[in-house]
């Protein structure tokens, strides 16, 4: 069973159906929440971030660290000298309320599930990367109105859990070297290296930005298609930015949904703080970096290994079975995966495919070629090392034949 990654050789952005990843809410009814995710040098960076936070930004705050097991924390006591904002431990089911910052307990799992705080105690499986499994239930609980941030710590917790936020429209920053730098820069650099940081940033700014966004969010009108369509101005912008992607990079967007689209390019200008889109293309024109970071979002690969177990129970006992018939040892099966991204769904596909040869006498030779236009992503791909996130719905027994863990564990 032989793995071909491939960029696309068309100039033709190509959306699968379902690319997209995170289901489309609209956040009228979502207050924005920010999710901070930290570890060794935490503390001194929290006191920073909260000392310079205006206290009307309207969003919540939830605190997510690293934390070893049957340790007590004084973190609620400590930020609360630093903010006039109400700071509380996490408690099961809590309603997130503007203006509050919530603190994720010793040995428990925080997620968030319609705008209520989810609780679980912590196992050793579940240690595993705490900053990342919030992140992503952030992600899809408030979609656009994410906002996830990564302060000092060591590893790679937190990295798919931006990228999670900023597929579903929201907005990321991690702490940078300017001001008062990470006293350990691992967690932010990796999630920067990644590609899933908007901004990078010292703490002291963040909260100027943060409260910049929270205006732009709830100025944000959801626009339809029909909108679009009844709207020559937004339909000839999108039209432009369209043919600027095409000019500066070589890809067609112009066949792109033009609601998916629209909300990729209302994404930037929230990043940007530009308030209309004719301001945004007019920067767009004199900015080949902001081509270039538009398009990185317009790439949308939030995926896991066997996403959708339903659609892969079908593939596993009724379509593969059916490519398998009647082929011999000199025949060969040949499989494409269009759209792949980091590569999940395509060795999804392969662990289906080898587990169906060793129950044959006669196996043919096998094929996977699978293909997209985010070298970005094909690279992540080619590597073939993922965090545990990613793995939900893999079984012990497929965990224990297709992959090996590392240290530290990816």
């Amino acid at each position: 069973c032989v793995m071909h990654l491939v960029g696309l050789g068309s100039n033709t952005a190509e959306k699968p159906e379902g690319r997209e990843g995170i289901t489309r809410m609209s956040a009228a009814n979502h207050i924005p929440v920010v999710g901070v995710g930290a570890s060794a040098g935490g503390i001194e960076a929290f006191k920073s971030f909260f000392g310079a936070m205006p206290i009307d930004t309207g969003m919540a705050f939830v605190i997510v660290t690293h934390l070893p097991s049957g340790r007590k924390s004084s973190l609620p006591e400590i930020l609360g000298r630093y903010t006039a904002m109400p700071v509380v431990s996490a408690t099961q089911n809590a309603s997130l309320k503007s203006g509050h910052v919530y603190v994720c307990p010793p040995d428990r799992l925080l997620t968030v599930k319609g705008g209520k705080l989810r609780l679980t105690p912590l196992t050793p499986e579940l240690h595993r990367f705490p900053i990342d499994k919030f992140l992503i239930s952030l992600a899809e609980a408030q979609q656009d109105a994410a906002v996830g941030i990564l302060l000092s710590g060591g590893g790679s917790d937190g990295t798919l859990g931006l990228r999670a936020i900023r597929d579903a429209g929201g907005f990321t920053m991690a702490q940078g070297h300017d001001g008062s730098g990470p006293n350990q820069s691992s967690m932010p650099d990796t999630a920067v290296a990644a590609g899933v940081v908007d901004l990078v940033l010292p703490v002291e700014v963040m909260g100027a930005r943060l409260a910049a966004f929270a205006r732009k969010q709830s100025a944000l009108v959801t626009t339809t298609e029909m909108d679009i369509s009844a709207s020559s101005a937004t339909a000839k912008a999108l039209a432009t930015i369209a043919n600027i992607l095409l000019t500066h990079l070589g890809h067609d967007f112009s066949g792109y949904k033009p609601n998916t689209f629209l909300r990729r390019v209302q994404r930037r200008m929230k990043v940007l703080q530009v308030d209309t889109i004719g301001r945004y293309v007019a920067h767009l024109r004199k900015d080949p970096d902001e081509v270039r970071l538009l398009f990185r979002d317009l790439l949308i690969g939030v995926t896991s290994f066997f996403r959708d177990p339903a659609a892969f129970k079908v593939l596993e006992e009724e379509v593969i079975p059916a490519l398998f018939k009647d082929k011999g040892a000199n025949s060969t099966i040949r499989v494409w995966v269009p759209g792949c991204a980091t590569g999940e769904e395509a060795y999804s596909i392969a662990i289906l495919m080898r587990e169906h040869m060793a129950r044959l006498r006669t196996v043919p030779a096998v094929q996977i070629f699978a293909t997209d236009i985010d070298e970005g992503a094909l690279q992540i791909a080619r590597i073939g090392r993922y965090q545990r996130p990613a793995l939900a719905n893999v079984n012990k027994e497929r965990m224990k034949r297709f992959f090996l863990r590392r240290t530290p564990a990816l």
